[in-house]
């Protein structure tokens, strides 16, 4: 039971995102909110009053916070974009206005604290997207508290801002809960409606979905295993067989890091195949598979590389349906050697099919990873 708890914490996570948008109905127009800085929240405040359903979307702020990508869910219904860049207006460069939640929890796994990873857990919670370049981290290793300072001469401003080493709560790590549509394998399906003992299975898939609409979680993979292996015995899973409509509820505590608290997602399950990035989206049956591009590609040119790869696997139509949000399906790491690059499609994905290697064990979704070599 421990091992399938573990999977559980298997989620598909990447470094925390975060976003703008506008007070209107034209996207055009600008990133203003009338709830202050627009964080993550304040947008979806304002686009949630013009009738967006902020449900439906992500929000992906850009290094720096001078613009915004406004992002919809690839199975969104009757979605007006797919994706919209937007300018943001600022109303005030005051960090300490803006900066308003200052708990960051330390766990081990952590080991010496970065900037990188104060900032990643300052924007996660905020919803806002600082780098090193707009402020100062000095760090305290032995009491794991943090200083930010704006840098001189730069975009911001305000006192230095106290982060201390305290505990947080599952909403705040999880706060989106709506998930919408997610995508089990068929099998799986039919297997828990016969038998609830496969209830732990259905759970698995469900956190990577979980996982990907709520990434701040990603810097405590290890906090999470705790918590939900303390919690196991109090898991309530609740799903409408016909309508595949359910809710997900996982209370827990880990002293120090999460204030007791419940973690809860709503969803509606569908067995709907998505594609597998593989050669005519063929069911991987093995960890690697080798793919060759007749291109060379960098850092700069990495959305050519995902264009370029959907077309090859699985045609230039699909390619070209999602080819604004193939930056945030499919993960690339470049080879040290500048000779290729491993490439995998995010676990959590709507369109794509794969599970985290041990989630897979459980989602009968297999892990597989594109081994990529560019041309000469």
């Amino acid at each position: 039971m421990k091992k399938i708890m573990m999977i559980l914490t298997s989620l598909a996570l990447t470094t925390p995102i975060a976003g703008a948008v506008i007070a209107c109905k034209d996207v055009n127009k600008g990133g203003q909110t009338e709830e202050g800085f627009p964080t993550v929240a304040n947008i979806k405040t304002e686009l949630k009053k013009e009738g967006y359903n902020v449900d439906n979307l992500d929000i992906d702020l850009a290094p720096g916070m001078k613009t915004a990508t406004i992002r919809f869910m690839p199975d969104a219904p009757n979605r007006p974009f797919l994706t919209k860049k937007i300018d943001l207006t600022w109303p005030t460069t005051d960090i300490n206005k803006i900066i308003t939640i200052t708990s960051m929890p330390y766990e081990s796994s952590m080991n010496v604290l970065t900037p990188q990873i104060v900032l990643d857990a300052v924007n996660g919670l905020n919803g806002t997207k600082f780098t090193v370049d707009d402020v100062d981290v000095d760090i305290d290793q032995s009491s794991h508290n943090s200083t930010i300072t704006p840098k001189a001469g730069g975009n911001f401003t305000g006192k230095p801002i106290a982060i201390v080493n305290e505990p947080v709560t599952f909403q705040q790590v999880f706060p989106l809960t709506n998930i919408g549509d997610i995508y089990i394998d068929e099998g799986l399906w039919d297997d828990y409606k016969k038998d609830k003992e496969y209830m732990m299975n259905i759970v698995a898939a469900i956190m990577e979905f979980v996982g990907d609409r709520n990434r701040f979680a990603a810097l405590y993979k290890q906090t999470l295993q705790t918590a939900m292996i303390a919690g196991i015995a109090n898991i309530k899973l609740m799903v409408d067989e016909n309508t595949g409509k359910g809710s997900l509820e996982i209370p827990s505590e880990v002293p120090g890091v999460i204030n007791k608290s419940t973690l809860t997602a709503n969803f509606t399950i569908h067995t709907t195949p998505r594609k597998f990035l593989n050669a005519n989206n063929e069911k991987p049956t093995s960890k690697k598979i080798a793919v060759t591009l007749d291109k060379k590609y960098t850092e700069a040119t990495v959305d050519d590389l995902r264009y370029d790869l959907v077309t090859k696997l699985l045609g230039q139509q699909f390619a070209d349906e999602y080819k604004d949000i193939w930056y945030d399906e499919i993960w690339v790491t470049f080879n040290n050697d500048d000779s290729g690059a491993t490439v995998q499609a995010k676990p959590g994905s709507k369109i794509l099919a794969v599970s985290d290697d041990l989630a897979s064990i459980f989602t009968k979704i297999p892990f597989y990873q594109l081994d990529v070599t560019f041309s000469k």
